[in-house]
């Protein structure tokens, strides 16, 4: 089976993608019963499947040596970027699927969960520390998070260590499709928007001139605001430190201070409950060693890497 996906030029992170959608075409059939959208969550899936086409279509047609004009150009470019892309429309499509798959949320149930585990509301107790300058600084913090695993993927990129970017991403994917599911089946829109909460929490984060901006950016770019529980700020986060050790530990070093910063940010800036954070550690950990595991034993060289194709040399790393 390996050996037929080769010669067809997938990626295992075409297969995991493809696996996903399909996951997703079925939440889509259960909500149906609820569901206002009609056929544009299908809309949505279709294009996710003509992205994983036009992966593999660019991978096979590619010609040999640099890009020689405009459509060629553009073709690496999308190659290079396909991840990101694909999975910035599939989480596009959420807001349309999820809140009428499961109508029921569970932020009562992880607000109380965070109560007893720790005698107060962490976004409550947190606001004895509240200042304009910090509510900046870790909005600020907050929002590097989205492109925060970029500059180890840029980095394995430049060193065309096209295996070491293929692995890495596919961890990524693992851990972030993994968070998605969850979010289907344990929808909750965190202390922001919990009424009980909100009415105890006594201090506006309107910081000096970031917060709003970026809280507004935030809104707008996330339609979907079910995705509290497990927290994706720090499984994604974690998932980019482990990578970043296994391959540049200067740059693991240099990245602690945010590390911490994030753990502090998700809950001064209301976006998470602790046991959003807790389930995002210990997804993180099964998730990464799982992946990981699996890459190496079943993908590493039995499928060519998302965006190496024939013609290019690449570097062990």
């Amino acid at each position: 089976m390996i050996s037929f996906f080769n010669k067809r030029y997938l990626s295992v992170i075409d297969l995991l993608n493809t696996l996903f959608v399909v996951v997703v075409f079925v939440f889509f059939l259960f909500s149906l019963p609820r569901n206002p959208y009609a056929v544009w969550p299908v809309v949505v899936l279709v294009f996710s499947f003509a992205l994983i086409g036009l992966a593999i279509f660019l991978r096979k047609n590619r010609k040999p040596g640099p890009p020689q004009n405009f459509w060629q150009k553009l073709g690496k470019i999308y190659l290079d970027f396909y991840p990101l892309i694909f999975m910035f429309v599939i989480f596009e499509s959420f807001f349309m699927i999820l809140p009428y798959f499961n109508p029921h949320d569970y932020d009562k149930e992880l607000a109380a969960i965070d109560f007893r585990m720790l005698g107060v509301d962490p976004t409550v107790w947190i606001e004895h520390w509240v200042r304009p300058w910090l509510t900046d600084l870790l909005y600020l913090t907050y929002f590097i998070y989205y492109p925060f695993p970029l500059f180890i993927l840029v980095y394995l990129y430049r060193k065309r260590a096209f295996t070491a970017l293929d692995r890495s991403i596919f961890l990524l994917l693992v851990v972030n499709y993994g968070a998605y599911i969850t979010y289907f089946f344990v929808p909750a829109m965190g202390p922001r928007y919990y009424e009980p909460i909100m009415q105890l929490q006594t201090k506006a984060l309107n910081g000096i001139f970031l917060a709003v901006p970026i809280r507004n950016f935030i809104h707008i770019f996330e339609p979907n605001k079910f995705d509290a529980f497990p927290s994706l700020h720090i499984a994604t986060s974690l998932t980019t430190m482990v990578i970043m050790f296994r391959y540049n530990k200067k740059m693991f070093l240099t990245f602690i201070p945010f590390i911490l910063g994030i753990f502090v940010a998700v809950i001064y800036c209301r976006f998470h409950y602790v046991v959003d954070v807790v389930a995002g550690i210990v997804w993180t950990a099964v998730a990464v060693s799982f992946a990981g595991w699996f890459y190496d034993r079943q993908i590493r060289g039995r499928l060519r890497p998302y965006c190496k194709v024939e013609d290019d040399v690449e570097r062990n790393f």
